[in-house]
């Protein structure tokens, strides 16, 4: 047989694993919720989900392990006179599913009635629409013998310069198939092939140590793993020699340059934090009552893109079971949204936002301004690329170290710097935005961000 023929037959058996493996599920996704009602549940939901991963892993530039894991595991939700429990098995059969079913059922008649506890009814659920770039039967059959190949080369890349010390590099292809099913008559199911990779390393020159550092990617399509990983290897690497000779960032108090993982560490995480519906619902939120109104600077714009192949979260639909689609959450400042799920939405007599575990894809819009131009701004510049510390979400307060970051002067690279604290306030920092790079870039393939310049922060060197 050819290679190409061997090839067409691997992944013509793994399409019809994954689909064999998914029927089962279905199957015994209906048998839970007849268990469940028959136990005398008033409503229930279930979650099925079934993996297959091939994955290696290198530590310290020698390959050190290669597994095939596969998984299998339901959760089932129960209500009982608006009383919850739930419980989940990993031996997916009838008769651990009766159990499971009991258990909930026996957690339920203990726990404390909620008259808001909901379930996505059908017309809130209708099914989602697919998303077929979320699966190719070649990137599915992807075995450990391909995974090995593109990592020797990526290794090349890794390891082209001695003074990067590598401590692990991990690469692998999952296969997944997961649904949702209630008793409402809430039906939605996705399958998912995905390869990703990671490093975490440091750069070593003698007795110089930088500091340590990752990053991590992914890919959806087969023809897409190489190129990918090298171009991030390729990144990471810069970054790494980039940090020796650190010298110590003067203390001043004005503006920093964020980079986008900084932009979600300070900005994103809080911004989303007070947008939540749960937050609003317990009363931390400080924006109940803000929707229609300016909450940050009108420089700062925030989607989500559920459906784009840009970004890993992408999905069809939410844990909720109702389907996703693009939403804004901030336009121009404004806040356009609670993100609510469909129980802090009857708590809150407001309507679920289909974001339940999400939001899944976000972007911040890109400015007007050149990277450059944000460079040259101030006389000296701190650019932070990650943030260390502790952060109030309610007051807004943060402190911590500024890792893995540079010092610029007149615009000019002035070399990385030593762990340099920084301080200040989300609300300050998201009001006083100073200016927004042209310039975006894809954080660990689930986040896309220009660069930002923010104003009120405490720099303090040593």
């Amino acid at each position: 047989m050819s290679h190409g023929a061997t090839h067409e037959q691997e992944s013509k058996e793994s399409r019809e694993s994954i689909e064999q493996t998914a029927q089962t599920l279905e199957k015994l996704a209906n048998y839970g919720l007849d268990a469940a009602k028959k136990l005398g549940a008033d409503a229930a939901k279930i979650a099925t989900s079934a993996s297959f991963q091939k994955r290696l892993v290198v530590e310290n530039k020698v390959f050190s392990l290669a597994n095939s894991l596969s998984s299998r595991s339901i959760g089932l939700l129960v209500h009982k006179d608006q009383k919850k429990g739930s419980a989940s098995v990993n031996t997916v059969t009838e008769e651990s599913i009766n159990h499971a079913a009991a258990s909930a059922l026996a957690l339920a008649k203990y726990s404390v009635p909620d008259e808001f506890l909901t379930l996505a009814s059908l017309s809130e659920a209708p099914r989602a629409k697919p998303l077929p770039f979320l699966y190719t039967d070649e990137l599915a059959a992807v075995d450990l013998v391909a995974i090995q190949g593109f990592m020797q080369e990526v290794l090349g890349r890794l390891t082209s310069d001695a003074r990067i010390a590598l401590d692990r590099f991990e690469m692998a292809v999952d296969v997944s198939c997961h649904a949702l099913a209630s008793s409402t008559g809430m039906r939605q199911a996705e399958r998912q092939a995905m390869a990703s990779w990671s490093f975490m390393g440091m750069g070593r020159d003698g007795e110089e140590v930088t500091g340590f550092d990752y990053d991590s990617g992914f890919a959806l399509t087969k023809s897409a793993i190489l190129p990918g990983c090298l171009r991030d290897s390729t990144a990471f690497v810069a970054k790494l020699l980039a940090l020796f000779k650190p010298r110590q960032c003067p203390t001043y108090k004005g503006a920093i340059l964020l980079t986008p993982r900084a932009v979600h560490e300070l900005l994103v995480d809080s911004l989303l934090y007070h947008a939540g519906g749960r937050q609003v619902m317990d009363g931390k939120s400080r924006w109940a009552k803000s929707v229609g109104q300016r909450v940050v600077s009108d420089k700062l714009t925030l989607r989500d893109h559920p459906h784009d192949p840009r970004f890993s979260g992408a999905t069809g639909f939410d844990s909720d079971g109702l389907p996703t689609k693009q939403q804004t959450l901030v336009e121009h400042g404004v806040l356009q949204m609670i993100l609510h799920d469909c129980y802090s939405a009857k708590r809150c007599k407001g309507k679920s936002t289909g974001t339940s575990g999400g939001p899944f894809a976000l972007e911040v819009s890109a400015g007007t301004n050149s990277k450059a131009e944000l460079l040259r701004a101030h006389k000296q510049l701190l650019v932070v690329d990650r943030f260390s510390g502790n952060a109030d979400p309610i007051k807004g307060d943060f402190s911590g170290v500024a890792k893995g970051s540079r010092l610029y002067s007149n615009g000019e690279d002035a070399g990385s710097v030593t762990e340099t604290m920084i301080a200040g306030n989300f609300f300050t920092i998201a009001e006083e935005v100073l200016g927004v790079s042209r310039e975006t870039e894809l954080v660990s393939g689930g986040f896309l961000s220009p660069y930002i310049l923010v104003g009120g922060v405490s720099v303090t060197g040593g």
